[in-house]
């Protein structure tokens, strides 16, 4: 097959070069709009039309091309016409002998010898049909190829499902939930309802909400009713709000629970860190310590051993530090308990969850605390990884206000996200300790300098 490229203002003037150059027998293979001009990538160059064009090699090769205004003489029109001739030879000689007249008798001999037998030459268009037949099938069978690579609704797992249950799995599928946790799910529903029995699909929520609401499991506050001590650091990537979590959490504490909390801080390396700290710091009324080292941290922890509440801000740490990892990790088993929050984004992918939580491994992480949850509409990753880490979830970060968009975790609160029960999400103005989020917190009176400044939380 003889393929070739061309380049016209107009698909008018595209087929007729194209039957110009390839024949009539051509068959346009694709086109587009491009750009061509002297500068690299086109640009500002005048739009052209790109059409690939291809036609059978061997039926340009080997058909012949019949002279202009003259048909082309069939097997049985030359034996018709041969026919009167072998029966009357004499009409045939003296033809002949006019011929030999006119340009010799040697030469129209040889001539006459060397001349071909007329070959019967295969129709043109039972050539062109064959190879668009041929076009035909390969385009079936690539169609077919691609439609067997997607499975369709009779090959997906919902489709063993009644219709309502059915519908279920589809939700929690959206929600970000691994197809094997909404199978399980979906499977346990089947078991609460008989199949003769008309079931709703409220009765489906109702019973779905039940089931999601057993496997999370949930830490409480930082310090329960009765507790006066508690140690908590703050680990993970670097971006993922650790500081405004630990803002929020110390505003909390500092203003509504009334509790002495002390800050300390090992993020000296990012510009104006400890400077924005130090502003939150000094409104609040708490504490803040620098440390370089683990060692320094545990002589701040020392010396601050009568503050009910003591907040560790780490370093967002990437897949090359893993000494300072390991440094970090041992900071535990050097002083005591200490309570280690996993915070994570909310709006990133279960796989690169699962690989940062594998990275921080040597923290020890005990608890999870989710953020940015205002910036997503997919809460699968939150039961999914508490769900395979068995770790239990702490708080979630719903915005960027200090420190009103702070939720303590619940379960309940979990299943409504994942089945799309809250009719406005997060817009509760602050945590509360015992009921999740009925307390009103803000620091929009007690800080204006701050807005003043433009210090972001």
């Amino acid at each position: 097959m003889n393929i070739k490229l061309f380049h016209a203002e107009t698909m008018h003037d595209a087929i007729r070069a194209i039957k110009a150059e390839l024949g009539p027998d051509a068959v346009i293979l694709s086109s587009k709009r491009v750009r061509q001009g002297s500068l690299p990538f086109g640009l500002f160059g005048r739009p052209l039309l790109e059409v690939t064009a291809a036609v059978d090699r061997e039926a340009k090769e080997f058909v012949p091309i019949p002279p202009p205004n003259k048909p082309a003489i069939r097997r049985d029109e030359v034996q018709a016409a041969t026919a009167p001739i072998q029966e009357s030879p004499a009409g045939f000689q003296d033809t002949l002998n006019a011929v030999l007249s006119t340009s010799g008798a040697a030469r129209p001999r040889a001539s006459h010898a060397a001349m071909p037998a007329p070959v019967a030459a295969p129709p043109l268009r039972s050539l062109a049909s064959e190879h668009l037949h041929r076009l035909k099938k390969e385009l079936h069978d690539l169609r077919q190829r691609l439609n067997s690579s997607f499975p369709n609704d009779a090959s997906t797992p919902s489709a063993g499902f009644p219709a309502p249950i059915a519908r279920a799995y589809r939700q929690l599928i959206a929600q970000g939930l691994r197809s094997s946790s909404a199978d399980s799910l979906c499977r346990a529903l089947c078991r609460q309802f008989t199949p003769e029995s008309a079931v709703a699909d409220s009765e489906i929520q109702d019973m779905l909400h039940r089931l999601l609401v057993e496997p999370i499991r949930v830490s409480g506050p930082l310090l329960n009713p009765g507790d006066d001590y508690n140690v908590a650091m703050f680990v993970g990537p670097s971006g993922a709000g650790k500081t405004t979590a630990i803002v929020k959490l110390a505003a909390y504490y500092s203003l509504e629970e009334h509790k002495s909390v002390v800050l300390i801080t090992l993020d000296s390396c990012r510009m104006a860190a400890v400077e924005h700290l130090r502003m939150y710091t000094n409104v609040l009324g708490v504490g803040l310590e620098t440390a370089q080292t683990t060692a320094d941290v545990i002589d701040c922890i020392r010396r601050h051993r009568g503050a009910n509440l003591i907040l560790i801000d780490t370093p967002g740490y990437g897949a090359d530090d893993a000494a300072r990892l390991a440094d970090l990790g041992e900071l535990k088993d050097s002083y005591g308990p200490i309570e280690t929050h996993m915070v994570l984004p909310s709006n990133t992918r279960m796989e690169d969850l699962l690989r940062t939580l594998a990275r921080y491994d040597v923290c020890a992480p005990s608890r999870l605390l989710f953020t940015r949850l205002d910036e997503t509409q997919e809460y699968g990753n939150l039961f999914e990884l508490a769900y395979q880490t068995t770790l239990p979830l702490s708080y979630w970060g719903t915005g960027q206000r200090v420190p009103a968009d702070l939720e303590l975790a619940q379960p309940e609160r979990l299943a409504d996200l994942l089945l799309d029960r809250a009719s406005s999400r997060f817009t509760s103005p602050g945590l509360s300790l015992s009921m999740g989020r009925n307390s009103v917190v803000s620091l929009a009176g007690t800080m204006p300098q701050l807005a003043k400044e433009g210090v972001s939380a």
